[in-house]
């Protein structure tokens, strides 16, 4: 088995530098060390196109990931694993997903809530269930982690991670619902997984510029920049927004006069409130279900 593992860096990649958590590119060799102490006999050929803490990362640092994604993918791989942070974890897994979803072979993108060095970690664990994962045959872009205080490490489609609570290190899928686990025997596919439809956006390219809102009571919209294309507003947990507001309403009007399209992601069918019946007059776009951050990449992508 033959997998190709790129660091990138994360609380994964880091030491503890003077009390400052820091990524170093020694961590690499120290996570495969304890992978093959774990028993796993695979063959590694490591990369590593640039080392961060996620919070910096950009556009153009996913552009080199996914060119060095394509430098390898040719290459006879059982699969790949990316080293990566949990703060943009979600961001990079949607692009992967949008643009290698449809490759054969397994991607998976392995974060940590602790530093390797500390007891606390989960992040040997996390990547030896992307193994498992890769063992078991299954293609796609899938992001392995184990909550605290989790039975079993959970697998997640790449698109369907949702944001972070804050304060909270725990990776979540939409509705909820984890495409299967990596349990004592292996992984296990969950059968009620709702297998939705996944557009291959492997021919896009990152270059839409996306306001992108989330509500507030109160909430000040501001100007649109000259080179967005495209706005993307969060709704509330019912799929609502505050129609009725003048702010709302101007802002929509300075959206279709400058041409800029406005979608909305979080809503769904059902629970027909009144505020929902003003989004065609007010030119606002409900895009299917999926995770806001999987919407958001989608139109940087789309557009």
């Amino acid at each position: 088995m033959k997998i190709l593992t790129v660091f990138t860096g994360g609380t994964i990649s880091c030491f503890d530098k003077g009390g400052v958590l820091s990524p170093d590119s020694g961590s690499g060799s120290l996570l495969l060390e304890r992978a093959r102490q774990a028993g796993v006999k695979a063959e590694f050929i490591t990369t590593q196109p640039y080392l961060v803490l996620s919070e910096n990362l950009t556009a153009a640092h996913l552009t080199a990931l996914r060119r060095c994604l394509d430098a390898h993918l040719s290459e006879p791989l059982s699969g790949v694993i990316v080293t990566h942070g949990t703060d943009t974890l979600a961001y990079t897994a949607a692009y992967l997903d949008f643009v290698f979803g449809a490759q054969p072979v397994p991607i998976a993108l392995v974060s940590a809530n602790y530093p390797l060095h500390d007891s606390r970690s989960n992040g040997l664990e996390n990547f030896l269930a992307a193994v498992k994962l890769i063992e078991a045959g299954e293609s796609g872009v899938f992001v392995p982690y184990r909550n605290t205080g989790a039975p079993c490490t959970a697998i997640h489609r790449g698109r369907d991670v949702l944001p972070h609570r804050p304060y909270d290190d725990a990776v979540d899928s939409l509705f909820g619902k984890p495409y299967g686990w990596v349990r004592a025997g292996g992984f296990v596919r969950d059968p009620d997984y709702p297998e939705r439809v996944r557009e291959d956006l492997s021919d896009c390219e990152l270059n839409g510029r996306v306001l992108f809102l989330r509500p507030y009571v109160g909430m000040y919209y501001p100007a649109l920049p000259d080179d967005c294309k495209a706005v993307l507003l969060e709704s509330w947990h019912a799929g609502t927004l505050p129609t009725a507001t003048e702010e709302l309403q101007a802002f929509c009007r300075t959206a279709r006069e400058k041409q800029v399209p406005v979608y909305l992601t979080g809503c769904t069918e059902g629970f027909a409130y009144e505020s929902k019946l003003a989004y065609d007059a007010l030119g606002i776009h409900v895009l299917p279900p999926m995770s806001p951050i999987a919407a958001y990449m989608y139109l940087l992508l789309r557009l």
